[in-house]
């Protein structure tokens, strides 16, 4: 039995296309998550849709990927994930379905609830490659961190680097992520758990040179009001004073 997601996507400019779809089955490994992000990707680009339009999807069917692979099949090997691209009309729509037990929606908690922001999972949930460095100034931590947040290896290095930091006692933190081109659901939990840790240390945690991306990104979940964002790095420095 398969349990499914389903995202419809439409143009913003009226394009004309014949129907056409693709269909892949893939088995139950984070591997897969990448694999239908691309094709995503791929498709979406193939459809005509804008840069941000096609990050935001492609970034929909990861976290439908996590999903189904994670928490349907629960990385089952007898267990696949099956996913279709179908183009209709003005519409792309993208299915993905699973092998689990499924899910009742009314019982799902909306991750978009005041009482949900500072949760670090339930935002629908990449192993990818972060790098980070630390350097101080003025007493405050700078953590200049590069690459992807993400589900796997990602969202460990953010996770590991704050709690060293907090037991050397370093509590004056700033996560720089100029350099992060990419963030998923995994990675806002992560944040927020970092967030959320510092703080309950009796230390402060700040963002600095957010990308468009992330930006936007912090936005759709209501989380850029929770963190102190900051555009300069002097400023973020003074701002502990």
């Amino acid at each position: 039995m398969f349990c499914e997601a389903r995202a419809f996507a439409s143009s913003l400019d009226p394009l004309i296309m014949t129907p056409e779809r693709r269909s892949y089955t893939l088995d139950s490994t984070l591997e897969t998550v990448d694999k239908s992000e691309q094709a995503a990707t791929e498709v979406a680009t193939e459809t005509g849709f804008g840069e941000d339009e096609v990050l935001q999807i492609a970034m929909a069917v990861r976290e439908a990927a996590v999903n189904a692979v994670l928490h349907g099949n629960a990385y089952d090997p007898e267990k696949k994930v099956r996913l279709e691209f179908e183009r209709t009309g003005h519409d792309l729509v993208i299915t993905i379905r699973d092998q689990g037990r499924g899910l009742d929606l009314a019982k799902v908690p909306d991750p978009l609830a005041p009482e949900n922001l500072l949760k670090t999972s339930g935002r629908g949930g990449f192993p990818v490659n972060l790098k980070t460095s630390t350097r101080q100034v003025d007493g405050v931590t700078i953590v200049d961190c590069s690459g992807r947040i993400t589900l796997g290896e990602g969202s460990i290095v953010l996770r590991d680097n704050v709690k060293d930091l907090l037991a050397k006692g370093q509590k004056k933190l700033v996560l720089n992520l100029g350099d992060v081109n990419y963030i998923d659901s995994s990675g806002i939990g992560e944040l927020v758990s970092a967030y959320t840790t510092v703080k309950n240390q009796g230390g402060e945690l700040k963002l600095l040179n957010l990308t468009k991306k992330v930006h936007d990104l912090l936005q759709i979940t209501k989380l850029y009001t929770v963190f102190d964002v900051k555009e300069d790095e002097a400023a973020a420095v003074k701002a502990f004073r």
